[in-house]
């Protein structure tokens, strides 16, 4: 499972929610486990945190290209693709003899399509009539090699989880979809009563929580690699997708998006309210989710069960003093936020320090390539 940097303990922990009983193994940026792959599938499905899921299918020392080409040629590639269709394969190296990805690459995919042009076989070859999701993203291989060691790792999801299957409008500096969803589970936004999201943007916290209430999950909103390759069994996930409910979010009654930007509020408008992921957001009572042209700084006091989630402007979307800009923020909240929840990103120490509020616990990650620390701060 790989995640956002800082944010491993917070996907793992919604593996557990979604039924991970095996231990696993947390390192920067991605979670290791072992697990069925229905389970893969379920998180697949489910999970809004992780931004993709490989299954490991070989591990084997190799010191130069002829021992790499022995070891890919034995495994059994038609256990993994069918004939028509060959996989995109992309290396990286670290610490190895072995150094020029592309040389890998080429070596692998060669070995590859020889092998399933000797032993693959089409869909139409199954015996109960398998039909591909001909539409999903292309299939992907991962080579590694550190230390003289190749791992090789079929991506399961095709397309990054970050892309949630519909068309939005951005604001500048949108935060990935993955991102506002860790940032939310680390707050456990679903037992809230009330999700704030001021400085909206493009609405991306607004979003993430209103398709989790909806149910919305990601086998209803796109399509994934694993749904064109040979092991793939259609009932087993047609079954698990319909009869597995995610986490419970029955307690968040209310979900307010705003922006002072008309330009934010039309395209909150968009991809709430009139397009975008509207078609997925059906099944919300109306009143669930609101929209409003609004300024972070008029908002009344906020009741408890609130929990607050703020992007404020930051490297290339604001012009103006940031230490300013951090410190009314705080003081802000100081004054009507008490009872309430925060989860605020803040880009730095000037910022943090004109911030001066005392966060229980915070994560260092980034966002658009500008490190950030986001705070939490537990008042409810």
């Amino acid at each position: 499972m790989i995640c956002h940097l800082g944010f491993e303990k917070t996907c793992a922990k919604e593996l557990q929610q979604l039924g991970l009983v095996s231990p696993c193994t947390i390192s920067d940026g991605a979670i290791f486990l072992e697990a069925k792959i229905e389970d893969a599938w379920r998180f697949l499905a489910f999970s809004r945190t992780a931004t993709r899921i490989e299954m490991q299918i070989a591990e084997f020392r190799a010191e130069n290209f002829g021992r790499l080409e022995k070891k890919s040629a034995e495994i059994p590639w038609e256990l993994y693709f069918f004939k028509s269709s060959i996989p995109a394969v992309h290396s990286f190296c670290k610490k190895s003899r072995l150094y020029h990805s592309d040389a890998i690459s080429e070596r692998v995919s060669a070995i590859i399509q020889n092998a399933l042009n000797e032993r693959g076989i089409l869909p139409a070859d199954l015996d109960d009539g398998f039909s591909p999701a001909w539409n999903s993203p292309t299939q992907t291989i991962f080579v590694r090699l550190e230390n003289d060691i190749c791992k090789i790792s079929l991506d399961l999801a095709g397309e990054p989880l970050y892309k949630r299957g519909f068309n939005r409008h951005v604001e500048s500096a949108p935060v990935r979809d993955t991102l506002a969803a860790s940032i939310l589970f680390d707050a456990e936004f679903y037992s809230k009563k009330i999700l704030l999201d001021p400085m909206a943007g493009s609405g991306t916290f607004s979003l993430e929580a209103a398709l989790f209430k909806a149910q919305a999950h990601l086998n209803k909103t796109r399509h994934f690699a694993t749904e064109s390759l040979p092991f793939f069994r259609p009932a087993a996930w047609n079954f698990l997708t319909s009869h597995f409910q995610g986490i419970d979010a029955s307690s968040l009654s209310k979900i307010a998006a705003s922006d002072f930007s008309e330009k934010a509020f039309s395209t909150l408008q968009f991809n709430l309210i009139s397009a975008g992921a509207a078609p997925f957001l059906k099944n919300l009572p109306a009143e669930t989710l609101q929209i409003s042209r609004a300024n972070f700084f008029d908002l009344p006091q906020a009741k408890a069960g609130t929990l607050l989630v703020l992007n404020p402007p930051y490297g290339k979307r604001i012009s103006a003093d940031i230490t300013t800009l951090y410190r009314e923020i705080g003081k802000k909240i100081r004054s009507d936020f008490t009872q309430a929840d925060i989860a605020i990103m803040i880009p730095g120490l000037a910022a943090e320090k004109a911030f001066a509020l005392t966060p229980n616990h915070f994560i260092k990650t980034s966002n658009g390539g500008i490190d950030v620390k986001v705070f939490f701060i537990k008042n409810g």
